[in-house]
């Protein structure tokens, strides 16, 4: 496949490449996430809860009356294992780089496609119709309708309230990242990153700089497998300089070391029985997954389907942004 003989080309172009300078030499190089990396889900788990809550909603849906076909899973393995304060580990910096050019070379970059039309009553079904609203510790308030099945195949799959404790930590974890990119070693560390980047050429103020300029040219380019290869092989080399200077001036563990101290600030016994039950919900939605059959036949019922329903599984917040929204993978 394409991106295999990017991977392929890569390692040619970064043979011989010790990341000299990188100030390793043998240490343990953190990996920083929030919270113990608690909401992270793998791959696999995370194609079998989506098809526990995908069960769930059909399920819903049958009860009133409605077909439902569940969509189709995809998982990037990418949104898994990237760092979500956008540190580069080394392996990946020479494989992969930031992950741009080979999501599009996958096939997982490209655009879903266009949400099927169903009638009002179906989409009610589906999406709810009365909205109520809660206010999250952090001060986001969200606006969700409990009487949906979208929302209710989640409670379902995996037990009540789990929408609110997803949001909950969801918030506390974005909370503990605002505070380390506010802590004066991250920014220190950040600016010396940037500076060490400016000797190699590059003009960035922060680590998902290079990312964004790659997203631009990949829109720009004409989409040929030469200028995809080409902008990969650039990727890899922004990559490689980058993490060559992550490592020069610290950067993983002025993270590591302002996340512990903001963690030790936000969390509370309260947020810690809620990661423990979270995982305790997620560990039994997985294990009646692995229970479950995947093949048993559906009572044909009336009206349309659909390969792919509104998007947002989870309650949206209402006005302006408060705070960093976590992608789940």
């Amino acid at each position: 496949m394409r991106l295999a003989g990017i991977v392929a080309t890569a390692a040619a172009f970064t043979a011989g490449c010790s990341f000299s300078g990188s100030g390793d030499r043998g240490q343990v190089v953190f990996d920083p996430r929030p919270l113990s990396a608690a909401l992270v889900t793998s791959v696999a788990d995370t194609v079998r809860l989506r098809g526990q809550e995908e069960s769930a909603v059909v399920d819903c849906m049958a009860r009133r009356g409605f077909r439902y076909e569940p969509e189709r899973i995809t998982v990037s393995a990418r949104a898994v294992t990237t760092n979500p304060y956008g540190l580069l580990r080394e392996e990946q910096a020479r494989q992969d780089g930031y992950g741009v050019v080979g999501e599009i070379l996958s096939g997982t970059g490209t655009r879903a496609p266009a949400t099927a039309h169903h009638p009002t009553g179906w989409t009610k079904a589906l999406e709810g119709a009365r909205g109520e609203k809660f206010t999250l510790s952090n001060g986001v308030v969200l606006t969700y309708r409990p009487d949906g099945c979208a929302y209710q195949g989640r409670e379902a799959a995996y037990g009540p309230g789990w929408n609110r404790l997803e949001n909950e930590l969801e918030g506390v974890q974005a909370a503990v990242m605002d505070q380390v990119e506010n802590d004066g070693r991250y920014m220190g560390a950040l600016a010396k990153w940037s500076s060490c980047m400016r000797k190699s050429g590059y003009s960035y103020d922060d680590l998902q700089a290079p990312r964004e300029e790659l997203a631009h040219d990949v829109d720009v380019t004409d989409g040929t497998d030469r200028a995809l290869k080409s902008l990969g092989l650039r990727e890899l080399r922004i990559a490689s300089d980058d993490y060559v200077c992550e490592r020069r001036v610290r950067l993983h563990d002025a993270v590591y070391e302002a996340q512990r101290d903001a963690e030790k600030s936000i969390l509370t016994d309260s947020t810690r029985a809620d990661l423990q039950r979270y995982q305790r919900l997620k560990q039994r939605a997985l294990e009646s997954a692995k229970r479950s059959t995947s093949g048993s036949p559906k009572p044909e019922l009336p009206q349309a389907s659909t390969t792919a329903r509104h998007a947002e599984r989870t309650p949206a917040p209402e006005g302006p942004a408060q705070g960093r929204h976590i992608q789940r993978s």
